[in-house]
């Protein structure tokens, strides 16, 4: 583990082995076969295979773990495997019982059963021999270095027919679903010949398709009841006969893990009369992706929005089955020829990716990125900067001779309300008409020049112009729509009521005003006439000639205050009203 953190900053730039956030729990490393027997000093191989669960990927690392006192790693065969660089060679450690490889491809492949090691082991003495994979990794071909392993699956051996399983066994391996069983019996007496036996596959019951994974293998049949003997054998040539029956008389036979290739299985029985019809079963396995390719298009930058692609492929086993294409991560076709003609692409950088599957669903795919070049960007030069609604809106502009130049319209809240196309003359002038009802409120528009192969411009900034409400009245430079107009309405109405408001209150405070000094008069009016009258009083009770002189200047006195207070309160009366 030392050494291998060592070479992290070296693995780093191609691999990011060890990040291991944004799982996406796809990828298994396994070792195969699982759960064999062999005898002391027998030599054996077992397989480092990846299932990527329909991920790409483009590296792996793992670490093996073996018992040194059971099994010597002799060699380890990467002939076969998948990866076509090592940044970290295999290495074989006997004395600590450790093999750590790190490995990748340049282009992501996909497949249920991915060569990676074949591992040679000698037995060395008796025992019970755990395999088990650690620091492991397995990254996908996204760009990030995503790990996507999300399990590992080692493998038990035993070596000697006296070994014992240690008293802490590990976890069993995957059992087949159904196990062949011993038939012991009297068979009954046949009549004829026995009939052809019904072979079932689990692992591979498709005759006709190819199979992409690989594990232990078993066939299974069943016996009549007046058949004594079975042959069974497993080779390449579609039309064996079995002749060498089988040492006792099971309902199956294990075949182990099949290597790569179209294998066939045959099965006959013999009853007391002799051997019957021979069953056949085909199995097609490819384990391995097609072989990497690249990409080529006339040119990485042009302004033809339509390039092709072309590519070679290539598979060995099971053959080439189709092509998956995607533009900027959206599936475009489905193709089973080497080129095709991407559809209109916008201007910008694009990134194409092909998928290639043989017909057992292995794949490899590649990348390449193109830029489309864009068109002149027209211009517009006049456009009605506000309208009345209902009334027609123009826009103007130059482009290249003979293009089409789309128009948008859209609202403030970036809703296109309008789209149309104009076409320059040849001296590229275009104008456009916009005839459609609009709201009042603020509107833009923009434009994008296209040709006949469907290249385009980027757009145009965008101008704003104006709706307002339709015009009732025009003074000179002022124009008035019914909003306007029932504004000024409203706004007179609320004058005038102000000013009688305001007219009401101030004579209202008036009157108020001269009512108080009247009735301060009156009060005064009154005091004096009670002073003179109180005076007259007590001149009366006096019978003296002087007295009565007196009397008559203070009748005269008030006459004359009452006169005058009577032309006074007229005049106040007069100012209340």
């Amino acid at each position: 583990m030392i050494m291998a953190n060592k070479k992290v900053f070296f693995v780093l730039p191609l691999f990011i082995f060890f990040i291991f956030t944004s799982r996406l729990n796809a990828a298994t490393i396994s070792l195969l076969p699982q759960a064999r027997t062999f005898g002391i000093g027998q030599e054996f191989s077992v397989d480092i295979k990846i299932d990527t669960e329909e991920m790409y990927i483009n590296a792996g690392q793992a670490t093996l773990i073996f018992p040194v006192d059971i099994l010597e790693l002799s060699s380890v065969d990467k002939s076969s495997s998948v990866f076509s660089f090592w940044p970290d060679e295999p290495k074989i450690s006997n004395d600590e019982g450790v093999l750590n490889f790190t490995g990748g491809t340049a282009k992501g492949i996909s497949g249920g059963a991915l060569q990676i090691l074949k591992i040679n082991f000698k037995a060395k003495r008796a025992g019970f021999a755990e395999l088990t994979l650690r620091d492991a990794a397995v990254t996908a071909s996204d760009g990030k270095g995503t790990n996507v392993l999300s399990a590992l699956k080692g493998t038990n051996i035993t070596i000697g027919a006296a070994a014992v399983p240690p008293t802490k066994s590990p976890p069993a391996p995957e059992a087949l679903v159904e196990t062949p069983k011993k038939i012991v019996r009297e068979p009954v007496i046949a009549q004829k010949l026995p009939s052809k036996p019904e072979l079932r596959v689990p692992l591979y019951p498709n005759e006709a398709r190819w199979h992409n994974y690989i594990g232990e293998t078993a066939v299974f049949w069943d016996v009549p009841a007046d058949v004594i003997e079975a042959a069974a054998v497993l080779d390449k040539n579609p039309n064996t006969k079995p002749v060498n029956p089988e040492k006792e008389l099971f309902t199956g036979k294990n075949l182990g893990v099949l290597k790569e290739g179209i294998w066939y299985i045959h099965v006959r029985f013999r009853n007391n009369i002799g051997w019957g019809e021979t069953a056949h079963h085909k199995i097609s396995i490819d384990t391995t992706a097609p072989l990497p390719f690249e990409i080529e298009m006339n040119a990485l930058a042009s302004d033809n929005p339509s390039p092709e692609i072309r590519y070679e492929i290539h598979d060995a086993l099971s053959g080439i089955s189709h092509a998956l294409i995607f533009i900027d991560d959206k599936e475009l076709a489905r193709s089973t020829t080497t080129a095709t003609t991407l559809p209109p692409q916008l201007p910008g950088k694009h990134l194409v990716v092909v998928r290639v599957f043989d017909s057992a669903g292995n794949s490899v795919e590649d990348t390449v990125e193109f830029e489309i070049l864009p068109l002149v960007t027209p211009v517009i030069e006049f456009i009605t900067e506000s309208v009345s609604q209902g009334d027609l809106m123009f826009a103007s502009g130059k482009s290249i001779p003979g293009a089409f130049i789309d128009v948008r319209v859209s609202n403030d809240l970036q809703q296109e309300i309008f789209t149309g196309t104009a076409q320059s003359d040849n001296s590229g002038n275009w104008k456009m008409t916009i005839d459609k009802p609009l709201s009042v409120g603020k509107y833009t528009i923009s434009a994008v020049a296209r040709d006949e192969r469907g290249a385009r411009s980027y757009p145009t900034g965008e101008e704003v112009f104006r709706v307002r409400p339709k015009t009732i009245l025009s003074f000179g430079f002022i124009d008035l729509g019914w909003f306007e107009i029932l504004l000024i309405v409203v706004l007179i109405i609320i004058s005038v009521a102000g000013y009688i408001s305001w007219w009401y209150v101030s004579k209202k405070n008036t009157r108020e005003a001269y009512k108080i000094i009247v009735s301060r008069d009156i009060e005064k009016l009154t005091a004096l006439l009670s002073d003179h009258l109180k005076g007259l009083e007590d001149l009366q009770e006096l019978h003296d000639p002087k007295r009565l002189a007196q009397a008559s200047f203070l009748v005269n006195k008030m006459k004359d205050v009452i006169a005058k207070m009577k032309k006074y309160l007229g005049q106040e009366v007069e100012k209340l009203g």
